[in-house]
């Protein structure tokens, strides 16, 4: 890939990755929550499950929804499910006082990567716009979904970083009620907006 590409790359695929969806809202409350340290199994098991869909774009993903449609249907609205899940615990968190709350792990991570339809339209992108099929093909599609592991592990951390940060500001109990509500409240409006699409 020459730099031209590369810039090129980078410049399509980052307002994307960064922009806020489904993960991202949950490495910022994680991060808030339960710090850098707590949210890296979650963050693991989200971008570790970006991979494996990614390299399953690069192979097969194309055909597979270009023969059925409704598959991209049916992980969409199953994401959707799973979203207002987590609001819901969310808005559990801003009612429940003096409760010991678990940081989100990989499971947990990868369950929000496996139904976040939004990143499936990554590598989508991807690999429109910059694979071309030829000898070498499966170094080119391992090596297109590695750098977008790493582009996907540096903005979600961006993210996580965030939310640590405001953990000085939520650390008393009325806040924690509030950062509770914003973010359930954030996860029900996405889940709400990516049922409505499509």
């Amino acid at each position: 890939m020459t730099f031209d590409t590369a810039f090129l790359w980078v410049v399509t695929l980052l307002p994307i990755v960064i922009s806020p969806g489904p993960a991202n809202i949950l490495f910022a409350a994680s991060g808030s929550t339960f710090g850098v340290k707590g949210t890296v199994p979650f963050w693991l098991g989200a971008n570790i499950t970006g991979l494996f869909q990614s390299v399953t774009v690069g192979f097969c993903i194309d055909y597979i929804v270009s023969v059925s449609p409704r598959i991209l249907d049916g992980i969409k609205y199953a994401g959707v499910v799973f979203l207002l899940y987590l609001a819901v615990k969310f808005f559990k968190m801003s009612c429940r006082e003096g409760q010991i709350l678990k940081p989100l792990g990989f499971k947990d991570g990868v369950i929000v990567e496996l139904l976040n339809a939004k990143f499936l339209l990554v590598p989508t992108i991807m690999f429109s716009q910059f694979y071309t099929p030829g000898p070498g093909s499966a170094q080119r599609i391992v090596g297109l979904a590695l750098a977008l592991l790493m582009l996907t592990l540096t903005t979600n951390m961006i993210w996580i970083v965030g939310g640590n940060s405001l953990a000085a500001f939520v650390a008393n109990a009325r806040h924690q009620k509030a950062q509770g509500v914003l973010f359930g409240s954030l996860l029900t409006v996405t889940a709400i907006w990516l049922g409505w699409q499509g």
